[in-house]
């Protein structure tokens, strides 16, 4: 599970602007739309701690025909699962809907989300999470996927340096080159050699960005820096795991 085991926020990246501090320095910044998220699913640790009780909603038919309740059994961690982005109920399946109706939705959620926590939630469900929760952060954790790039060279994926446009090279200015692999070439590639290939679309997470700002009326936070992914791109937002502590305890 990627980042502090606390409570965190879905959003969409809107995209980037710039604001001006009160020292007139000129910050740019990643507007998120974060929230407002329901709580679709609480899990307890052990199951008297549920908060529908030992036994589930639900019943099974026994083998007279009489009606016999299912013990609930225990989820084994404390956890909130959180929806966001309505989806219409025409294009969401009957199980996404029955789900959505135990907390009071009548539609499914484009983005569901699972937040583990080290202590017993009080969140239940049906209950919203908004950006107000942001508000006492000072850095936050965001995971996005990247922007597909498509088949890429050495060059652009890894960074790597062009050959010499001198005497003796002819038309291998951005080729690989030699891979390494000196004494047989029947045992192929090395692993984890850096070659071309497919470069983006991968789930990075970046820590410690600065909240600037925290506007609750529109569910919208404004991140100092960039944020992986496109515009309108889902992200998670997480409580930093590398507090002040921790960084000071690093530059010692």
């Amino acid at each position: 599970m990627t980042g502090s085991k606390s409570i965190g926020l879905l959003g969409k990246k809107l995209g980037m602007t710039q604001i001006f501090q009160d020292d007139g320095t000129c910050v740019p910044v990643t507007v998120v739309q974060a929230g407002p998220c329901r709580v679709l699913q609480v899990k307890m640790a052990a199951a008297a701690e549920h908060p529908e009780g030992h036994t589930s909603s639900t019943t099974n038919k026994g083998k007279k025909g009489g009606k016999t309740e299912r013990v609930r059994g225990a989820d084994g961690y404390y956890a909130v699962q959180l929806g966001f982005d309505p989806r219409p109920a025409r294009l969401s399946s009957k199980p996404e809907l029955g789900h959505a109706k135990k907390a009071g939705l009548d539609h499914g959620m484009r983005v569901i989300r699972e937040f583990r926590l080290a202590e017993k939630p009080e969140q239940k469900p049906g209950d919203d999470i908004t950006v107000a929760i942001l508000k006492d952060w000072k850095h936050v954790d965001v995971t996005g996927t990247t922007k597909g790039r498509g088949w890429a060279g050495t060059i652009k994926r890894w960074g790597f340096q062009r050959q010499r446009a001198s005497h003796g090279n002819s038309v291998n200015h951005r080729r690989a080159g030699g891979i390494g692999r000196q004494y047989s070439t029947s045992h192929g590639v090395p692993k984890g050699k850096h070659m071309a290939g497919h470069y983006g679309v991968e789930r990075v997470t970046i820590q410690r960005l600065k909240i600037v700002k925290v506007d609750e009326e529109r569910n919208l936070v404004y991140i100092h820096g960039a944020v992986p992914g496109h515009n309108d791109a889902y992200v998670t937002l997480y409580k930093t795991v590398k507090n002040e502590r921790f960084l000071d305890a690093k530059k010692k």
